[in-house]
């Protein structure tokens, strides 16, 4: 797809406008575009992590390869520090001002990890593909909240970053999951505890990394969502996942209205009867 312009013509959001204002069940469909603003840098645009070489874990690597989750947990040990200092910006205030008036009945379903809608005062949102600042064990289930773990972490290595000659890590340097840039070397040294509950469960955050799947029960809710919405606005994403994908293609098969408001193009695109590219925050 051509990218789309960047000047935004009044028609066009007047015509956005119109459309969320009618819409007795609006679907809010969200992604990383609403929180780089926030310094949570995205996967896919020309500034994105991608673009920086970021190579994400893979949901089977992490569960079946110690030393990739050794790797990983060092990584977002440090990266965490940063990612969990972040705050809402507009655009998150701008979605929880539109659900206190009413305009978002058909609900928030974000693909964001950060939880940075709820922080902005959003109540029900879903979130569909996890949540950061949670862990799970992977054997028994039980949850705890990652802020515990970032303490543990931080008493079993104490002195690594000195030992593994890791400076402070630069925003730069940042990824779109709160991952930082480190050696295979920096994180070999780097010690992960095991559940705390069972004493033996390797720990993982509540994300579906990529390849993984979504659970059951939030993807019932977000297919349940679709079905029941009259139209559904894409913000701040282009959509390339397909458990997104598959809820605009849903609202779209529909015949109900598809509205995309995204800097730069959209998988969703094709399907959408008004598309939008211009600052998130801004227009909404």
């Amino acid at each position: 797809l051509a990218p789309r312009s960047a000047l935004v013509e009044p028609s066009d959001l007047d015509a956005l406008a119109a459309l969320v204002q009618s819409a007795e069940r609006l679907l809010l469909l969200t992604g990383a575009g609403l929180s780089t603003t926030s310094g949570i840098p995205d996967y896919r645009s020309p500034n994105g992590s991608y673009s920086k070489g970021h190579v994400p874990i893979q949901h089977r690597e992490f569960v079946s390869d110690q030393s990739k989750r050794r790797r990983y947990w060092a990584r977002s040990y440090v990266g965490y520090g940063y990612f969990s200092r972040a705050r809402p910006n507009a655009a998150h205030f701008a979605v929880s001002a539109l659900q206190e008036r009413g305009l978002l009945r058909g609900g928030i379903i974000t693909q964001n990890v950060d939880g940075l809608h709820s922080a902005a005062g959003a109540s029900g949102v879903l979130d569909l593909h996890g949540r950061i600042d949670e862990v799970e064990c992977l054997n028994c289930g039980a949850l705890t909240p990652r802020a515990a773990l970032q303490e543990r972490l931080a008493g079993l290595n104490a002195g690594w970053l000195e030992r593994a000659g890791v400076a402070a890590v630069a925003q730069a340097a940042m990824r779109a999951d709160g991952d930082a840039a480190l050696s295979d070397e920096a994180c070999a040294s780097f010690v992960v505890p095991e559940c705390g509950a069972c004493g033996g469960g390797p720990l993982k955050p509540t994300v579906t990394f990529f390849g993984g799947t979504v659970p059951p029960a939030i993807v019932e809710a977000s297919k349940a969502a679709a079905a029941a919405a009259d139209a559904v606005l894409v913000a701040g994403s282009s959509v390339a996942t397909f458990s997104a994908f598959r809820l605009v293609k849903r609202v779209a098969e529909d015949r109900k209205p598809v509205a995309v408001l995204n800097i730069g193009p959209s998988r969703a695109d094709p399907l959408a009867s008004l598309a939008v590219s211009a600052d998130v925050a801004t227009v909404l």
